[in-house]
């Protein structure tokens, strides 16, 4: 059985699936070398910064958690945001410096579900399933209060996740083939536990004569669940999608495209 993965983001915690502690520099360390090839920087870049510029204009402050090498941090900068980045992964973040050939997005090291950077932004920006990549739901929570903590009083924050049948669906491991170049490419086999809500994904990185493997455990929220853990946390939801082109969700939609807004 072969199944479309959902992407994946530099903040992806490396675990081990029997003691559940993770790693979460070490799975970008692992796969910043590849990560461009993985993901490339398509369209759907530009679509993302026309969706968070309607929302707040540049030259907006924009805090992305989970920046990685900076496929969406780059062309928002060159949009007239100003960017800081976050991401566990030093090999990320320089990766995302040779990316920023003008120098104009900052960056730091940081586990953002456990530390602020410190100011607060107009926009806080999580792509590519990032919330769901923090292994527990109490993580997960820590993470949405420090997203509101780090929010202007009229900030916004946008968030995208996959929608959980995506995986909670799947009956057998599945396997998707990531061709990255003539002589590599990436195995990703996904094993689902109902009962925890998370999806193991293996990457196994084969090139020439070596073999890789980077494990990671995403734990998905329902969108009920999401929506009480975000009110935990000091947050209400003003919008959702199922594209960045604002497409109405329907029982079809594989994702969600989620604006918080601060409390009072």
């Amino acid at each position: 059985m072969t199944t479309q993965t959902p992407p994946t983001t530099a903040e992806h915690p490396a675990q081990d699936p029997a003691s559940g502690t993770r790693d979460s520099g070490a799975y970008g360390d692992s796969l910043a070398g590849i990560y461009d090839l993985l993901y490339p920087a398509g369209p759907e870049v530009a679509l993302v910064a026309d969706f968070v510029h309607s929302l707040r204009p540049a030259p907006a402050t924009l805090l992305e958690l989970g920046v990685g090498t900076g496929r969406l941090a780059v062309p928002l900068a060159e949009r007239g945001f100003r960017v800081h980045g976050v991401d566990s992964s030093p090999q990320m973040l320089r990766r995302l410096a040779e990316n920023d050939h003008t120098g104009t997005v900052t960056s730091s090291v940081g586990d953002f579900a456990a530390s602020t950077v410190g100011r607060r932004f107009d926009v806080v920006l999580l792509a590519l399933n990032t919330l769901f990549m923090l292994p527990t739901q109490e993580q997960q929570i820590a993470a949405l209060r420090n997203i509101r903590e780090q929010l202007a009083d009229t900030g916004v924050a946008v968030l995208e996740m996959y929608e959980p049948m995506v995986f909670h669906g799947l009956d057998e491991p599945s396997v998707k083939v990531h061709h990255l170049a003539p002589d590599s490419l990436v195995v990703d086999t996904v094993q689902v536990s109902r009962s925890q809500q998370t999806a193991l994904v293996v990457h196994t990185v084969l090139g020439p004569g070596t073999v890789r493997k980077v494990p990671e455990v995403s734990r998905y929220a329902w969108p009920s669940e999401f929506a009480l853990m975000a009110r935990l946390a000091g947050l209400r939801i003003t919008g959702r999608w199922s594209d960045w082109q604002r497409t109405p969700v329907t029982e079809q939609s594989q994702r969600y495209i989620c604006v918080l807004e601060r409390e009072a």
